[in-house]
């Protein structure tokens, strides 16, 4: 009769829109978590608050990257995702206001774990980030091992640095030049902890995110800037799709994971937040709090 739209068109859409989105949408599939939803949605909302993006950090500002490696054979949305984080505390520092997730970066995955290490190593560069949280389970051992390698701009062949872990034996190629930046995570060790602190972050409102905006909404600067200025806020509504495909699920040891609701959808992007949330949280959170800090005692 003339309505909606034709196969072409939904089809077409369907290669533009997210999983998500377009189950929602075209298949009539419901794809929220009506029962064992890992946060509240409209909670989520609520922490939408900031306005304004970051892509470089200013004197005296505390950041901290998370980092996952993408595991999907899904070619279209196959991509390792960086999280920044910024830490706000109150006068004297010693206790965290709100965490901002001020950008989301993808890297895609047909890079190479070279590449792909010379890429968040500039991102840590522009951010001046105190640590870098990565899960090196399966492919992101390779991605752990590239950081612990001197890298070089691949343009201006600059030297990007040599990182060392923090929290395990690993020996970098340059011992005595090397950063002690790197945190190896095994997610699957801290499981639990790391989706019970972030359900908390959301239900406290301590989590802080980029609010929702249309492209219409940014000023012809700023949409030349597209990286900068508009593509976190678009990675934001990838992250809230990412969180409300998501359920719990309880272990039998009585511990809690998490599961997609969409199995085609990934969740890297809501990975590398939880693990930055979880390392602040956990190491971070009395950074301040004592003049005789020792940052390596804290950690081991």
């Amino acid at each position: 009769y003339g309505r909606g739209s034709s196969k072409s068109q939904i089809l077409k859409k369907k290669k533009e829109m997210s999983p998500i989105a377009f189950a929602q949408n075209y298949e009539s599939k419901w794809v929220g978590c009506a029962d064992s939803a890992l946060v509240n949605i409209n909670k989520l909302m609520s922490c939408r608050s900031l306005t304004s993006t970051q892509k470089e950090s200013r004197s005296g500002e505390e950041f901290y990257l998370g980092v996952d490696v993408a595991r999907s054979q899904n070619t279209n949305n196959n991509q390792s995702s960086v999280c920044v984080a910024k830490v706000k505390r109150n006068k004297d520092k010693t206790k965290i206001v709100s965490i901002d997730i001020v950008n989301i970066i993808n890297i895609p995955n047909i890079m190479n774990f070279t590449a792909q290490s010379c890429i968040i190593k500039k991102i840590r560069k522009r951010y001046n980030a105190q640590a870098v949280i990565m899960d090196g389970n399966g492919l992101g051992a390779g991605l752990v091992d590239e950081c612990l390698k001197e890298s070089f701009d691949p343009i201006t062949n600059e030297s990007l640095g040599c990182w060392d872990t923090i929290n395990d034996d690993n020996i970098p190629e340059l011992p005595d030049e090397a950063e002690k930046i790197l945190y190896n995570l095994k997610a699957q060790s801290v499981q639990s902890r790391v989706v019970t602190n972030f359900i908390d972050m959301v239900d406290s409102g301590k989590l802080r995110l980029l609010c929702n905006k249309q492209l219409n909404d940014f000023t012809v600067a700023e949409q030349d800037d597209f990286d900068n200025e508009v593509a976190p806020f678009m990675q934001t509504d990838c992250l809230f799709e990412e969180v409300a495909n998501l359920k719990l699920k309880q272990l039998p040891n009585g511990g809690v994971t998490i599961e997609k609701v969409v199995k085609k959808l990934d969740k890297d992007r809501v990975s590398a937040t939880i693990y930055v949330l979880w390392y602040i949280n956990e190491f971070c959170r009395d950074l301040y709090s004592s003049s005789d800090y020792d940052y390596e005692v804290l950690i081991n």
